[in-house]
């Protein structure tokens, strides 16, 4: 009996069951994390693309030439954004709006099929004469 008392105040190997307790929640937050960051990355990521085909259609006035220099930007996005559309409204005063959809990184293909949302982003200008 008195041997049972010392096994049971015996604390060694407490922290690794800690360890092993906590680190789920640590690795959650860590993907909460990362998902974080693809998201700003991507949100500058279309915004600039939504500058760039500004900025080519206020020299160029042409609209499809402006849509596939966003398209060109979206792209370098490692696979994560998807180009939707770029469409520019106006004239002499434009706005170009640029819409894509963001991936979520971390859940599998195999098992969620592709699961993003859509993000856009405006820029508002004047056509250089």
């Amino acid at each position: 009996m008195l041997n049972w008392r010392k096994k049971l105040k015996n604390e060694q190997g407490s922290v690794t069951i800690e360890f092993l307790g906590i680190m789920p929640f640590m690795l959650l937050v860590a993907v909460i994390m990362w998902q974080l960051v693809v998201t700003v990355h991507g949100a500058v990521l279309i915004q600039s693309a939504a500058n760039e085909a500004g900025k080519i259609y206020s020299i160029t006035k042409d609209k499809s030439e402006a849509s596939a220099a966003a398209q060109n930007i979206i792209s370098t996005g490692s696979g994560y954004l998807t180009f939707q559309s770029a469409p520019i409204t106006g004239d002499k005063n434009y706005t170009a709006k640029v819409n894509a959809q963001i991936r979520f990184v971390f859940l599998p293909k195999k098992y969620f099929g592709s699961p993003s949302y859509s993000f856009s982003s405006t820029a508002k200008g004047r056509v250089i004469e």
